[in-house]
């Protein structure tokens, strides 16, 4: 059985271009292969078309033209019978169906290439989605795998130098094995769900978790409309503009807030029922932690305010490189990158944009970008389109940025200042200045270990040791005005202290003022 299925896959990739490869001396092309190797994928049948769906979104595996290609995979498969959806049904629950359910649907509400969708009524009368896996397709998906592997030992690595095959098959595994497992699904759903439950227009479907194994969920029936049927909608009385105005601050939330974000939000998963956005379909969902969240956030700002350092820092903090960086190259690159941004007007720029830039300018260099990267880079490209239909005339950065300060007063303040500029400034310090004290420290120990490189000459030595003392000086001041002015914002959101607060603002004041004197007095030598 395997060495027939074997031979399937070679005739597969035979077919597309990709054979005779042990005599080939130079590499595929680059521009042709990833198409060859969708089309092979798609001749593979279901479970290839799973494994590449997943390998889609992986851009910490594969290079971008892959990623993009591999995208266009689509589930074109047969439906399963009613016959053999009971049968897995009865098989996964130990149960005769007229045990579990009063009815069951003829007709599927979705087929794709790993499980299929039927409505049914439980016995106490609520109606459910139950959702079945094809039979048989994780012991398929396995031993494709293992076939690949053992191809993999004998790919010439010449032949595709930018990939890693051993190295992606192996992550591979422990993806789609999670992936497939139907009990990681009901498990997000809880989750989102908790996020969200003091969110009044977000709903997600009740999890029957008596009726959910590995390969079986079974879920609410939600009778809503499709986010995408616009005229419907406006026939029952919505307004298009609220719903993509709540759309774009629930995916900003999860994103920026929750760390937890829906991975695939296209209009057949997003349902309009009683005022409320109901998410379904949590197969594929990203986390983030926190401080990619916050390198995210530099990243946004730094579109609007052209910070390249910010920039450059919050690509360095999220990838990992493959190679030694030339940073001064990658600086170059984001100040191309920012400039082109920065001649727009606010409200025509593209999140969406912004992501590909990014991941552009981090192929470039061989930063390697993680995984969830990928995924929000998608899914915010499903949300922002749909929020444009919706809601043309609401300024997207607009409305990022109002909500970005709300949730600044409310998750880190815990208070509303009067001046908006100042508190972002505030946090701005908080967040960037914090790191001041490391970097001092890591060039102490720079120092100390004897890997601290300068380039310099000795000619004028007194006066340049005059002019490193200057600015030693300089950078001593600034460190006790970014404390004071810390020190006193944070204390002007205390009405005891207030008094205090106003002592160190103006401390902060005069130290600032002196900083401004030694600057002007240095350039005037």
């Amino acid at each position: 059985m395997a060495n027939k299925r074997l031979r399937e896959i070679l005739t597969a990739f035979s077919a597309v271009g990709w054979s005779n490869l042990k005599d080939r001396k130079k590499p595929l092309d680059e521009k042709k292969a990833p198409k060859q190797l969708r089309e092979a994928f798609e001749q593979l049948g279901p479970s290839f078309v799973k494994i590449g769906q997943i390998l889609s979104t992986r851009s910490d595996l594969l290079p971008e033209i892959y990623i993009k290609e591999l995208s266009k995979l689509q589930d074109d498969v047969n439906p399963l019978d009613k016959e053999t959806v009971m049968a897995a049904i009865e098989d996964e629950l130990k149960r005769p169906i007229e045990q579990l359910f009063s009815d069951v649907s003829q007709e599927h509400l979705a087929s794709a290439s790993v499980a299929q969708t039927h409505r049914a009524v439980l016995l106490n009368g609520d109606e459910v989605v139950l959702k079945i896996q094809r039979p048989h397709i994780q012991e398929q998906i396995t031993e494709d795998l293992a076939l690949l592997v053992r191809l993999a030992r004998h790919f010439p690595k010449h032949l595709l130098p930018m990939v890693d095959l051993p190295k992606i098959l192996q992550q591979l595994q422990t993806t789609l094995l999670n992936e497939i497992d139907f009990r990681n699904e009901a498990k997000y759903m809880d989750e989102f769900a908790q996020y969200n439950q003091d969110i009044p227009c977000v709903g997600v479907p009740k999890v029957y978790p008596e009726f959910t194994t590995p390969h079986l969920i079974v879920e609410e029936y939600i009778p809503g409309v499709r986010i995408n049927q616009y005229a419907f909608l406006q026939e029952a009385g919505y307004d298009l503009e609220d719903i993509g105005q709540k759309l774009m601050l629930s995916f900003i939330k999860q994103v920026f807030k929750d760390g937890f974000f829906h991975g695939d939000p296209h209009p057949g998963n997003l349902l309009i029922h009683e005022g409320k956005i109901y998410f379904i379909d949590f197969g594929i969902m990203g986390e983030l932690e926190t401080g990619f969240r916050m390198s995210l956030n530099d990243m946004l700002s730094s579109f609007t305010t052209q910070d390249i350092d910010s920039m450059t820092q919050a690509i360095l903090t999220i990838t990992t490189a493959s190679e030694p960086i030339n940073k001064l190259q990658l600086e170059q690159d984001v100040e191309r990158m920012l400039t082109k941004y920065g001649n727009l007007e606010l409200g025509s720029l593209s999140i969406t944009d912004m992501f590909e830039d990014v991941v552009a300018v981090c192929t470039r260099h061989h930063l390697q970008v993680p995984s969830q990267m990928t995924i929000l880079e998608k899914a915010a490209l499903q949300i922002e389109g749909l929020f444009r239909e919706l809601a043309p005339n609401i300024n997207l950065m607009t409305l990022a940025k109002q909500y970005f300060l709300e949730n600044m007063k409310s998750d880190i303040l815990h208070q509303t200042l009067s001046y908006d500029s100042f508190l972002i400034e505030l946090l701005y310090l908080l967040r960037h200045g914090k790191s001041i004290p490391r970097r001092l420290h890591q060039l102490v120990e720079q120092v100390v270990n004897g890997r601290l490189v300068v380039n310099h000459d000795l000619i004028d030595y007194n006066q340049r040791f005059r002019r490193i003392e200057s600015v030693a000086n300089r950078l001593i001041l600034s460190l006790i005005f970014l404390a004071l002015l810390l020190t006193g914002g944070i204390l002007t959101l205390n009405p005891d202290m207030l008094f205090l607060a106003k002592f160190l603002l103006t401390l902060a004041g005069l130290v600032l003022v002196w900083l401004f004197y030694l600057i002007i007095r240095s350039t005037k030598k």
